[in-house]
């Protein structure tokens, strides 16, 4: 869920706690669907694990804290994730007050590092919160399980915000295209949510990237089509989540160049609406990020096929709002999370395998 007016976001996806089938008709008969919810981070066993001191009371934002109609779904339900313990550590060198954050994720003990706190931006230090968008049904990178709101992107925002000293706050949608307005307007300043990084993307947010991701495909288990090679799905129907930058890559298959008619995509509202079109055989074919194919492939249980093809292995990672100077924070928290530790065992925690990296990426002005 991974996002120009385009993201690489994904699969419609269910969690092994509850029926993917019935959660995917929902889904599509409901639309695009807005959780919103304040989540400090992780003291949730089910989310991040044990925290550290008193966590503080998890309360519902305001109704002046929920997207606007221009940047948000109408319809609602509300999800939470308990909030992590902060305890007061004195100031850094700078003279600033930081609040100290523990968490533990994924058994990793996570703790905020003095002097990345310190060079939070003033004005996000002033906030004090990483104020989250995140997509609100793309599993394992970010979903909303028994009500509460997971993933390994989750996991990772909470991370970085105890890092940065900073309580974590967050709000699932379905409606991805309101996610790069959202930033825009300052609504939010952060979202964990996969956005591959594109040139027009770029003009409007900054992106800090942390995970390599290919474009998948997968078809309804018995279709004749195999997708080995990007034009195999030239003159097929290809089935998206709207405003995902599949749209962008599969668009930009050169069909003509091989004599064949170009690719019918098909753009829905949700991840859940996408699959159902496949599975009903009004599309033909489902694109998603090639690892949350794989959970959609564990999680149905044999009703698609995963293709061998893995197209366009691009960056992908956290959008941020421009201008603000939060994405060099965010980045130096990553590399702190990598060379910890604390993102291998997250990502092991979630079954990610493949496309790690060794160095977040900033993507913002001046120079990535």
């Amino acid at each position: 869920m991974g996002f120009s007016q385009v993201n690489g976001r994904g699969a419609v996806r269910s969690s092994a706690r509850f029926s993917f089938r019935r959660r995917a008709v929902v889904r599509a008969i409901g639309g695009a669907m807005m959780v919103a919810a304040t989540l400090a981070a992780c003291s949730s066993s089910s989310n991040s694990g044990a925290t550290t001191g008193t966590p503080s009371a998890t309360s519902a934002p305001s109704a002046s804290d929920a997207p606007s109609a221009s940047d948000a779904p109408s319809a609602s339900d509300a999800s939470s994730v308990p909030s992590a313990s902060s305890v007061p550590d004195g100031a850094t060198s700078s003279g600033v007050d930081i609040p100290s954050t523990r968490i533990t994720i994924a058994g990793q003990q996570i703790q905020t590092d003095s002097t990345l706190a310190g060079q939070v931006p003033a004005a996000i230090r002033k906030q004090g919160v990483l104020n989250d968008l995140s997509y609100n049904n793309a599993p394992p990178d970010t979903f909303v399980q028994d009500g509460e709101l997971v993933g390994w992107e989750i996991d990772l925002g909470q991370a970085v915000a105890a890092v940065l000293g900073l309580k974590w706050q967050a709000t699932a949608s379905g409606a991805f295209d309101s996610f790069i307005p959202g930033l825009q307007n300052g609504r939010y300043n952060v979202s964990f949510t996969s956005f591959i990084q594109t040139p027009e993307r770029l003009k409007q947010i900054d992106i800090v990237t942390y995970f390599n991701v290919g474009t998948g495909f997968a078809v309804k288990t018995g279709s004749p089509l195999k997708i080995t090679k990007d034009t195999d799905v030239c003159g097929h129907s290809v089935a998206v989540l709207a405003g995902s930058a599949f749209i962008q890559q599969i668009n930009s298959i050169k069909c003509s160049d091989a004599g064949q008619k170009a690719v019918q995509v098909q753009s829905f509202p949700s991840d859940a609406a996408a699959e159902l079109a496949v599975s009903s055989g009004r599309s033909e074919v489902y694109s998603s990020s090639s690892n949350q194919l794989d959970y959609l492939l564990k999680q149905t249980k044999g009703s698609f096929e995963i293709q061998p093809l893995n197209f366009m292995p691009t960056p992908e990672g956290a959008g941020v709002t421009k201008g603000t100077g939060l994405a060099k924070s965010i980045g130096g928290a990553m590399d702190y999370l990598i060379k910890s530790g604390a993102y291998a065992a997250i990502m092991k925690k979630w079954e990610i395998n493949n496309g790690l990296v060794t160095k977040a990426t900033v993507y913002a002005d001046g120079g990535s």
